[in-house]
């Protein structure tokens, strides 16, 4: 009797362990660099779990099908690039988290905050916080953190507002950060994954800050860096000293595969769990799929016609209201980006916390009235149309668009030349303001960003293009006021003012907003949208 339960015991654990172990199916053939590696059973990482707890459930592997390399696994080091986002969000926790649900941000590494004057916030940390390699997470660290990526001077845009001299540990969980100014987005600044913390105890016992990029240590979030395979895969495991919820997955492998359609193809044959990034005309193709779901968030990014305002024919307003009446919109968001996004009536996305949606106080011009564009060209200071060259940087999508709005315009007279540019060329014609119109895709959900584009003060470099728009000079002081409040009744108000005007007078025309989407198994729930429109997995789980 007892060689039969044994026995009986021994096949249990045999088809147990088998149940665990994610078979790989046949892959595309491409190149290295385009196709997944083999899927692979758990890494043999010592110390991870105890043979007693591995009967007791299986061993869950998270395998995640990314476009390409960081530039680093250390964003402090590095200019922050768009592979880096969806990596970092499971090796860094923030002082706070975002909630796309509530548009708003939440408790992370900090459990409370309040703002002490309008340059100065006090943060209350947890105490229960280690990096990976067990170093304690204190209110210095947060400091080191900020002066780390303000002195590598790639991270400008994230850090460049932070005032160092003013910045002071209190205690070990109480840390007042300074701003140079008033900024009224500070709070979702801090909640963006540039500004994960790192630990300065766990830098120094691995050497220097450079030598996190490789094999980092001194991040505190849900999992830990076991691998990075450059050009095939990223490698994690769970963190077991996870202050937080216990991570779901004991692993996560990131597979580097760069063709969109490999992606894809390596979800369906079940070699991968989640496909980041399919190209949106793929996305469809999965509509009705039970095995599948398509994650689909809307987002704050906007897809813009900037005119150079400070030459002709664009710095006639009549022009420029006449165009964007010529647009049909739906038709371009079909074409551009498959119907996955949302056409807007502002310069803002209706996603953007501070979209004011058009309430009939004033001129609206974005919306598709041929006719109306007809009579408006001709009250112009071009009734017989002209001839315009419309930059656009290389890519499927925006040719999709610059030629959808080379037809649309054609109606009305106006010729459109699309000239596709390199990225680099792109935007050095841009902040030399050397072109006529162009189309940029702004992901900033800051509205203080946004508005960047229509303020004549800023020059085209500053923001790599713009408008050289100058508007009523009311305008200016609306500006100064809504990026000098925190008050978010009073911001929103101002907001909805700055939006009427630019509205009124199109110096830029919003074409549609894309919105963020990925592909993945049908039984994984908690993937969620950062504030910067990156897909964050990081609490991701089986139901």
């Amino acid at each position: 009797m007892k060689k039969v339960l044994a026995f009986v015991f021994v096949l249990v654990m045999i088809l147990s362990l088998a149940a665990c172990d994610k078979t790989p199916a046949p892959q595309e053939t491409g190149s290295p660099a385009d196709t997944a590696a083999p899927a692979t059973q758990k890494p043999t990482t010592p110390g991870s779990s105890t043979p007693a707890e591995e009967t007791q459930r299986p061993i869950e592997t998270l395998v995640v099908a990314h476009k390409g390399d960081p530039t680093s696994l250390c964003h402090l080091t590095v200019t922050f690039g768009s592979a880096n986002g969806p990596i970092d969000c499971f090796i860094y926790d923030r002082l706070l988290d975002y909630n796309a649900e509530t548009n708003d941000v939440e408790p992370m590494l900090a459990t409370k905050w309040e703002f002490i004057d309008d340059t100065h916030i006090k943060f209350t940390l947890r105490d229960d916080v280690v990096a990976h390699d067990g170093s304690p997470f204190t209110a210095s660290d947060v400091i080191y953190t900020l002066k780390t990526g303000q002195d590598s001077g790639k991270l400008a845009n994230y850090y460049g507002n932070f005032d160092l001299a003013g910045c002071e540990a209190v205690d070990d969980k109480t840390v007042i950060i300074a701003t140079k100014s008033l900024d009224p987005f500070a709070l979702y600044n801090l909640s963006n994954i540039p500004l994960g913390m790192v630990v300065e105890e766990a830098v120094t016992n691995s050497g220097t800050i450079e030598d996190q990029n490789l094999l980092p240590d001194a991040g505190t979030g849900p999992y830990k860096v076991v691998e990075w395979i450059t050009g095939s895969a990223i490698k994690l495991e769970r963190n077991e000293n996870y202050w937080g919820e216990t991570p779901y997955y004991d692993f996560v492998e990131i597979r580097i595969i760069t063709d969109a359609s490999s992606r894809v193809m390596n979800l369906e044959s079940g070699t991968v769990d989640v496909a980041l990034d399919p190209a949106t005309a793929q996305v469809e193709l999965f509509e009705g799929n039970d095995d599948f779901q398509i994650i689909n968030y809307p987002t704050s990014q906007i897809t813009t016609m900037y005119f150079n305002c400070t030459t002709e024919p664009f710095n006639d307003v009549k022009v420029r209201q006449a165009i964007a009446l010529a647009l049909d919109y739906e038709s371009i968001l079909e074409v551009a980006a498959s119907a996955y996004g949302t056409t807007t009536d502002s310069v803002f996305s209706k996603a953007n916390s501070a979209y004011a949606p058009y309430d009939g106080s004033s001129e609206n011009y974005f919306h598709y009235d041929v006719d109306a564009a007809r009579a408006l060209l001709a009250e112009s200071n071009y009734p017989n149309g002209f001839t315009f060259e419309l930059l656009y940087m290389e890519g499927a999508t925006f040719q999709a668009s610059a030629e959808l709005i080379q037809n649309q315009l054609s109606q009305i007279g106006i010729k459109v030349v699309p000239v596709p540019t390199a990225s680099t060329a792109f935007y050095e014609l841009l902040s030399a303001g050397n072109f006529q119109a162009d189309i940029v895709n702004s992901s900033n959900p800051d509205p203080a960003i946004q508005v960047k584009f229509f303020d004549h003060r800023v020059s085209f470099a500053d923001v790599r293009g713009g408008t050289g728009w100058q508007g009523p000079a009311e305008l200016d002081a609306l500006i100064d006021q809504a990026k000098s409040t925190i008050d978010k009744t009073e911001s929103l108000k101002l907001y909805a003012k700055i939006q009427a005007i630019i509205n009124a007078n199109c110096p830029g025309i919003p074409l549609y907003s894309p919105n963020k989407t990925c592909l993945a198994d049908s039984d994984i729930l908690g993937i969620r949208l950062t504030e910067f429109n990156d897909i964050d997995l990081s609490k991701a789980y089986r139901g």
